[in-house]
């Protein structure tokens, strides 16, 4: 494998480093395309540049040309004739735009694309239709607003939870989100192309309201080397920017009940927006605020010790500044607060054992777009992403695990900060023509991250079934710790069309690190194909590549907590058996590499009769020297740990997805997927509470083999409704999740995530009635989740030693759910 590893490695890099030399070289001596020409720029209703839209040139008596734009908002082409002609411009999340009769003798024609909008003020519109984009090499999913708006997805608060809803997209029990097997630090996360991810753990850490995301694209395979230091793939969250109407919405002022050993009060989730001009045709601002209070019950904890009142917010603001029609600033902030009380509540921690949390984030960045005479394009970014986060346990005994649940008061209190600032600058070449059309784009990104933390640590006690003490752990004070990473990259990649329907994507980027010091070349190839007889109507992709991870900075945290020591008592609980054993976690950074995968993939895609769309995709990605400790001392339980990068992931993914979108933009989908996640590293040790025992291979907790998912929405067509209800739903059905079996020491028994959780099942139909209530246009919804009432638990008692071990708990049931939301208000 490692020798598989290098050729393609140096198959990739070496052509592909002269094959984009030759290109920038070429571009400074390219003359400027003939003056006969059409050039034509594809521009929003803020005129901001709208890339890769689809363009349909129609002459009469002439078959349809074909055209993409390019990253600049760019196209041209040549008519056959001095005669009227028409423009067809498509884009998924615009509307479409039609030009009839175009004039000839104009050599710039400027077109302008409008976002959907979720306040609807104009019905003589036509969202843009799906269509297979030829100039795409990745297998780019987009959710756009009607998606985003329509699919019912479960407490439809959380943008998190939409994300499922993409095929190979799983979300575990513990929320959060892995993309194609992958862990979920391997994702790279990113608000209007701002790393969003926390600087420390590397999970999607950021709130903000469904309402204020325009759409989501999400990229598993063959995605631009612009996208680093991540090996699991991308999601993008785009969000909306105002325009010279005022406009407000409003969603989810009503309070939820659900049932739980009788009807109880969930939550309240209000959200609104507010978008409008600050100078109209010159600046724009959007305002996406909410607030969640929910009520907490455990249903399988006694009462005084069973609920939880979490309350949280966020509020993003953006502002958009045309300083000059070419020139196109952008800036915004996002904040986030959250405050538990009794955070980490659930069937197994009683409210005695958890911890009171508050959490503060956010985010300030602007960005700078210019576009140049020519048709370049330089875009550039800064933004600073900061967390501080602390929690503290409540007053009562030492804390103790025992073969059931936790009990008494945890053992630890962290006071943590950390940031990220990160800078970037992308540079789009004009389109270069040579041996056919070649878009270049050149970039470089800087980060620098730092955090600090502070724990006291109390002892952790761990108990028989007859309560009894088998090992305690006790942890030494120690220093609070401060570190820092720095971390650049530099990329450059080349789309080179040499003919209509086949497409070239080589991209090389070379990424340094201050911990692991040594540079890392990521070489990608992409290739699309459309045979000339189905243009538009087949697509088959395929590519190869190499993607480095960034530098997982917990991993290194861990070796900064201290030292723990375990003793191990007599079945009396009284009498030690051993003297403290000593535990450590340690690393070398000369020692260290960059994990990184070797991904590549082919996938297609093909328009049946009836505009039907179907996509077929396999991904095969091997991810080498990842992060893992390694016991020194094995098989000794207690000993040296000390970080190393022997962990490798085997994911596979082949998915089949169809599509169908009805007149008045309905929609039905449904997709299958059969996913592996497997490593030889299957255990992950801590330096606190850790599972203990020799390392194994095993499926990682998220591993889905599995998996059926459709959503859609439909006219609701019954004789006694009206025309205004709609029909709505989500069907999920995938193989239960993996867990690992232990005993009362948190040793591994058996093999690791050697179990399994029941399959879950879950079918959610509703229905919106849309009507007007003193000049407005509202919509309320219904959801009957989970009717079905499949278990779908969330919780599994592991313990062996215990009479109720194999036993689940938390099942999500069966609820009722309502919406209401203003679609349009009063002109």
């Amino acid at each position: 494998m490692k020798v598989f590893r290098a050729i393609i490695r140096a198959f990739l890099a070496a052509p592909l480093a002269a094959w984009l030399v030759c290109l920038c070289t070429a571009a400074a001596a390219q003359t400027p395309a003939p003056a006969q020409r059409i050039s034509i720029t594809i521009v929003d209703e803020n005129g901001a540049v709208v890339p890769d839209a689809q363009i349909t040139i129609q002459e009469s008596d002439k078959p349809a040309l074909r055209l993409s734009a390019d990253f600049s908002g760019h196209a041209a082409y040549s008519i056959a004739a001095p005669s009227p002609y028409s423009i067809r411009v498509t884009k998924p999340g615009f509307y479409e735009s039609v030009t009839q009769e175009a004039d000839p003798l104009a050599r710039d024609i400027r077109i302008v694309l409008t976002h959907e909008q979720m306040l609807v003020q104009q019905v003589d519109v036509s969202a843009s239709s799906a269509e297979i984009d030829t100039q795409e090499v990745s297998d780019k999913l987009t959710l756009a607003l009607p998606e985003i708006i329509n699919i019912p997805y479960a407490t439809s608060r959380d943008i998190r939870n939409l994300l499922p809803y993409f095929p190979g997209v799983v979300q575990d029990q513990y929320g959060q989100i892995h993309i194609a097997g992958s862990e979920t630090w391997a994702t790279l996360d990113l608000l209007d192309n701002f790393d969003i991810r926390s600087p420390i753990s590397g999970q999607l850490a950021m709130r903000f309201s469904a309402d204020a995301v325009r759409s989501i694209d999400q990229e598993t395979t063959r995605y631009p080397v612009q996208y680093g230091r991540s090996t699991g793939g991308v999601l993008a969250f785009f969000t909306g920017m105002g325009d010279n109407k005022f406009r407000f919405n409003a969603t989810d002022f009503l309070p939820s009940f659900h049932d739980a050993n009788g009807i109880r009060f969930d939550k309240v989730v209000p959200r609104v927006t507010f978008t409008g001009p600050v100078v109209r045709d010159r600046a724009w601002f959007f305002d996406g605020m909410e607030f969640e209070y929910d009520n907490i019950y455990i249903r399988e904890l006694p009462e005084g010790e069973n609920t939880n009142q979490l309350a949280r917010g966020s509020n993003l603001f953006r502002v958009q500044f045309n300083a000059t029609p070419r020139n196109i600033i952008n800036t915004g902030l996002l904040f986030n607060d959250y405050h538990s009380p009794y955070d980490g509540i659930g069937s197994l921690t009683p409210r005695s054992s958890t911890t009171h949390t508050d959490i503060l984030a956010w985010l300030p960045y602007i960005r700078d777009q210019h576009t140049f005479h020519n048709g370049a394009l330089l875009d550039l970014g800064l933004g600073i992403t900061r967390f501080r986060t602390g929690y503290e346990p409540h007053t009562g005994p030492p804390y103790a695990l025992t073969p059931e649940l936790s009990q008494g008061s945890y053992f630890e209190t962290l006071t943590s900060s950390s940031q990220r600032v990160e800078a970037n600058a992308l540079f789009y070449f004009p389109p270069l023509h040579w041996l056919g059309r070649h878009d270049l784009q050149a970039g470089l990104d800087l980060d620098r991250i730092g955090y600090d933390e502070a724990y006291q640590r109390d002892p952790v006690n761990y108990l028989r079934e007859d309560r009894t003490l088998l090992r305690q752990s006790t942890f030494p004070a120690y220093e609070p710790f401060t570190r820092h990473n720095v971390e650049s990259g530099l990329y450059v990649q080349d789309r080179w069309t040499p003919r209509t329907g086949l497409l070239f994507e080589p991209g090389l980027r070379v990424d340094f690190d201050e911990i692991i010091s040594s540079p890392v070349v990521s070489p990608r190839l992409a290739v699309v194909y459309s045979p000339k007889r189905a243009v538009n109507t087949t697509k088959i992709s395929a590519g190869v590549g190499i993607y480095y991870e960034h530098t997982q900075l917990e991993y290194l945290a861990r070796a900064l907590a201290g030292t723990r020591y375990d003793t191990y008592y007599a079945a009396d609980g009284i009498t030690p058996t051993t003297p403290p054993l000593p535990t450590t976690f340690t690393y070398n950074d000369e020692s260290l590499k960059e994990a990184h995968a070797l991904n590549w993939s082919i996938g297609i895609e093909h328009r049946l009769p009836h505009a039907i769309y179907v996509k077929a995709n396999y991904i095969q990605k091997e991810v080498s020297h990842e992060f893992t400790y390694v016991n020194q001392q094995s098989p000794a339980l207690s000993g040296n740990y000390v970080l190393t990068n022997r962990r490798e992931d085997d994911d596979s993914l082949v998915s089949i997805e169809a599509r169908h979108s009805f007149s008045g933009n309905y929609t039905l989908f449904g997709a299958y997927t059969h996913s592996l996640a497997h490593t030889n590293a299957a255990i992950d040790y801590f330096p606190s509470i850790s599972y203990l025992g020799p390392q194994q291979s095993g499926p990682l907790s998220w591993d889905t083999p599995n998996r059926v998912l459709s959503w859609g929405w439909l006219p609701f067509y019954v004789p006694w409704f009206k025309k205004n209800w709609d029909f709505v739903y989500t069907f999920d059905w995938h193989t239960g999740f993996p867990f690992t079996s232990i005993n009362a020491n948190r040793e591994v028994v058996g093999a690791a995530n050697g179990q399994r959780f029941p399959n879950y099942k879950s079918f959610s139909p509703g229905l919106e009635w849309r009507f007007h209530f003193r000049g407005m246009y509202l919509g309320l919804r219904g959801i009957l989740e989970n009717i079905n009432n499949s278990g779908n638990y969330a919780t599994v008692n592991n313990v062996l030693d215990s009479p109720q071990y194999g036993q689940f708990t938390e099942p999500s049931g069966r609820a009722l759910t309502a919406r209401i939301r203003l679609i349009q208000s009063k002109k």
